[in-house]
C-alpha cells in the first residue's frame, strides 16, 4: 500500500535501509513505490553500503526521485550497488530528462561499482559517458575477482638464479607409503638406491644397481621409472627444507614452494629464511641428492 495509507511497510522499509547490514538484494519492480518513498530510498542510499541490486522499476517515482537516486549514491563513496535499474516508471516513460541523465553521468564517473544500469538514456553524450564508465567498471570487477583468488606470494618478484645442484635436507611430514601409493613396489629399487647413496642415479647407474641386487630392469623401463621417481619425490619435498646450489657455487639454503621441469627446463621456486624469493633455473638436469633423514624416510616400509 501507499505510504500515506500504511506508514508502517514501504516508508519503515526503506528508512531501515540506511543502516541495514544484511540485505543485498532488493527487488522492488512493480510494487507500488511512490514518490514519497522513493525519496526516503534515496536518502538510504546515501549511507548503504550492503546493498549490491536494487531494481524499482515499474513504479510511480518521477523524474526528481529517480535523479535523488543518483546524487545520493554519488556521495556515498561506501557504496556497493552493482545492479541498479529505475527504467519505465509510470506516467514518465522510458527517458527522465537530461538533468537526470547527467545525474547518472556523473555518478557513473565517481562509482567504481555499479556493473549493470537499467536506464533509458537520451541525449548522446551521458549515454557515451554511462557506456564507458560500465565497461570501466566491469573491468575493475574482473580484476577484483582476480586478486581475490590470487596467491599474494605471486606477486613478490623472485630473483633469478642458474641452478647447479637440488640437496633435499628435510623430509616430509607424510609417510613414504603415501606419496608413492599405487608405485611403491615399483619404486623399490629407486629408493633403495636413492636410500644408500644419497643422490638420484643415473640411467645405467640404475640399471647396474638393479642388476647387482638380482632384481634387473629392462633399458626401456629405467627412463621411465626414474622420471616417476623424480617427480614423486620433487611433489614430496614441495614446503619442506632444501639448499640450492648455482653455478658459482653458491649454496642457499630455503624452503622449495614450486618446481616444474618441461623439456628439461627446470624452474625452483625457492623462498629464504628472510622472506626472499628465488627462481633457480637450468635447462639441464642439475645434481639431485638427499640427507640422511631423506635416506632414512625413503627406507621407512
Amino acid at each position: 500500500p501507499p505510504g500515506h495509507v500504511e506508514a508502517r511497510i514501504a516508508p519503515k522499509l526503506m528508512k531501515a535501509l540506511a543502516s541495514n547490514t544484511h540485505v543485498e538484494i532488493m527487488n522492488l519492480a512493480n510494487a507500488n513505490v511512490q514518490k514519497a518513498e522513493g525519496a526516503l530510498l534515496a536518502e538510504s542510499l546515501r549511507s548503504n553500503s550492503t546493498l549490491r541490486e536494487l531494481n524499482v522499476e515499474t513504479n510511480c517515482l518521477d523524474s526528481y526521485t529517480v535523479k535523488l537516486v543518483a546524487e545520493n549514491l554519488t556521495e556515498n563513496p561506501s557504496a556497493k550497488v552493482e545492479t541498479l535499474r529505475v527504467a519505465q516508471q509510470r506516467h514518465v516513460g522510458n527517458f527522465f530528462g537530461r538533468p537526470v541523465e547527467e545525474a547518472f553521468g556523473q555518478l557513473l564517473e565517481k562509482n567504481e561499482y555499479i556493473l549493470k544500469l537499467g536506464l533509458e538514456c537520451n541525449d548522446a553524450h551521458w549515454r557515451n559517458s554511462i557506456d564507458r564508465a560500465l565497461l570501466r567498471n566491469n573491468d575493475f570487477a574482473r580484476r577484483r575477482r582476480n586478486k581475490a583468488t590470487l596467491n599474494p606470494e605471486d606477486e613478490v618478484v623472485a630473483e633469478e638464479k642458474t641452478l647447479s645442484r637440488l640437496f633435499l635436507r628435510t623430509p616430509p611430514k607424510s609417510s613414504v607409503q603415501e606419496v608413492f601409493k599405487e608405485d611403491f613396489a615399483s619404486h623399490g629399487t629407486v629408493r633403495k638406491y636413492v636410500a644408500t647413496q644419497q643422490k638420484l642415479p643415473t640411467t645405467s647407474q640404475l640399471q647396474a644397481f638393479a642388476k647387482s641386487n638380482g632384481t634387473p630392469l629392462k633399458y626401456s623401463e629405467v627412463a621411465p621409472l626414474l622420471k616417476a621417481f623424480r617427480s614423486g619425490i620433487l611433489d614430496a619435498a614441495k614446503d619442506t627444507e632444501v639448499v640450492v646450489g648455482d653455478i658459482f657455487e653458491v649454496d642457499l639454503g630455503g624452503t622449495m614452494r614450486k618446481w616444474s621441469i618441461n623439456n628439461d627446463n627446470w624452474s625452483l621456486d625457492i623462498w629464504s629464511p628472510d622472506k626472499k624469493r628465488y627462481d633457480f633455473r637450468s635447462t639441464k638436469e642439475p645434481s639431485l641428492s638427499v640427507s640422511a633423514e631423506w635416506a632414512a624416510w625413503l627406507s621407512a616400509g
